[in-house]
């Protein structure tokens, strides 16, 4: 049996995590669902909704959203986070070639779910792209998922208390996710002691 069908049928399922909307994210979801090597985590309509997700980013990030300046930020997010990345959308030249150097996968929408699902597939074997391979993400933080999730909350105008009752911790515990997070970027020179500042690097880095 070839190496690549003895990985499929003996190896562990890689994790998926989608964010799509309406029919489209619905038949996306089944297409996944179907493949046994595959199983679907985090699910979300909106990326702020994913990243705040427990099962963010899992193996593999399905974005398919409209093409733009944030669909570019959310694959680079999501590859800085390790994951691999497919793009289900239509998108331009620059766009694509933008996209390819975070090392997605980018599939149009002239392309069925289940053919999505399939190139899933072929991307769990391709080569993972490093944070050395990607200048611009050097300067991303490097979160847990509390202190993604803590961040994420806060950017989107909660107050610590709100950010500990949305996550189930404690108050200190949100607080302290919070202080990390804005001791990250200041040990990277990008400025985060304000709330102001931190929406700033949240949109910078795709979180919002």
């Amino acid at each position: 049996m070839p190496a690549t069908e003895m990985e499929a049928t003996t190896g562990a399922p890689r994790s998926v995590s989608v964010v799509a909307s309406g029919t489209l994210g619905a038949e996306l979801r089944d297409a996944i669902a179907a493949d046994r090597s595959l199983t679907l985590g985090a699910v979300a309509p909106r990326f702020t909704d994913l990243v705040v997700e427990s099962g963010f980013p899992g193996d593999i990030v399905v974005l398919a959203e409209e093409p733009g300046r944030a669909l570019f930020a959310h694959a680079q997010t999501a590859a800085a986070a390790g994951a691999l990345v497919v793009v289900h959308a239509d998108v331009d030249d620059d766009l694509r070639e933008a996209l390819a150097a975070t090392g997605a996968t980018v599939v149009p929408l002239t392309e069925s779910p289940s053919a999505v699902a399939e190139r899933i597939g072929a991307a769990r074997h391709a080569h993972r792209r490093t944070s050395r391979q990607l200048p611009e993400v050097e300067r991303r933080p490097r979160l847990s998922s509390g202190e993604r999730r803590a961040l994420a909350h806060y950017v989107q105008g909660l107050t610590t208390v709100q950010v500990a009752a949305e996550m189930g911790v404690g108050y200190e515990t949100a607080k302290t996710f919070l202080r990390r997070v804005r001791a990250k970027y200041a040990a990277l020179d990008r400025p985060a002691s304000k709330r102001s500042q931190l929406i700033n690097r949240a949109e910078e880095d795709g979180i919002l």
